[in-house]
C-alpha cells in the first residue's frame, strides 16, 4: 500500500487565561501547523474557547467545553498553517479553562519520508 509519511518536530503552546480578554501569543518567527486544540474546564458550567491567527478562525467559532470536562475543539482545516509573521489570539469565556493546549507540528506537517 503506497502512501505518504512525514516526520516533524512538535510542540504544545499552553495558555492559562486570567480573564475573558483575548490572550495574544506572540510568534517567535516560526511557521507551523496547528493539529489540535484542547481545553479543560474546571467549573460547574460550560465555557467557550476561540483561537484565531489574528484574523482567521482556527477553532470553528467559539467551541464549548462542558462543565468539569476536557475536550478537543473542532478546527477550520483551511486555516491551520500559521506563518512566521502571524500571532495567535486565544479568547476564553471564563477563567475556568485551565489549561488551553494548542498542539503544533512543523510547517506543512514536516519533512517527507520515503514510502513504498
Amino acid at each position: 500500500m503506497a502512501g505518504t509519511a512525514n516526520i516533524s518536530s512538535s510542540f504544545v503552546i499552553t495558555v492559562v487565561p486570567s480573564n475573558t480578554a483575548a490572550t495574544v501569543v506572540t510568534n517567535p518567527g516560526r511557521s507551523f501547523k496547528i493539529v489540535a486544540v484542547s481545553a479543560t474546564n474546571s467549573t460547574g458550567g460550560a465555557l467557550t474557547v476561540t483561537v484565531t491567527d489574528g484574523s482567521n478562525n482556527i477553532t470553528d467559532g467559539a467551541q464549548s467545553i462542558g462543565a468539569n470536562a476536557s475536550a478537543f475543539a473542532e478546527l477550520v482545516a483551511a486555516n491551520l498553517e500559521i506563518a512566521a509573521t502571524e500571532n495567535l489570539s486565544v479568547t476564553a469565556s471564563g477563567t475556568g479553562l485551565n489549561p488551553i493546549l494548542i498542539y503544533c507540528v512543523a510547517e506543512g506537517g514536516g519533512q517527507a519520508l520515503t514510502t513504498a
